[in-house]
């Protein structure tokens, strides 16, 4: 394919960009089917037993956030500059 960019038409772009085009999308549609059999791969038990526990861990996580908040805002109001919270301890 012979191209001279000084007569260059619109038949010669079509040339170029209908094959791009069709490139482009058969490697959308390889993609494609490669992500949709990701569902049928083993799932690891490791993996469902990390998600129990971040579930039962999640409602620590909010607390000891709304600590940090609380703390901050105590804090905030004693002195003039800026506050930074180290760690949290839990108070039994």
């Amino acid at each position: 394919m012979d191209i001279n960019l000084t007569n260059f038409t619109f038949l010669d772009g079509l040339k170029i960009t209908i094959p791009s085009i069709l490139i482009v999308f058969l490697i959308l549609i390889v993609l494609l089917f490669i992500i949709s059999f990701f569902k049928y791969l083993p799932k690891d038990k490791i993996v469902e037993k990390t998600k129990k526990s971040m579930a039962i861990n999640k409602s620590n996580d909010e607390d000891e956030m709304v600590a940090m908040l609380m703390a901050s805002i105590v804090a905030k109001e004693d002195f003039a500059g800026d506050v930074k919270i180290k760690s949290i301890k839990r108070i039994k």
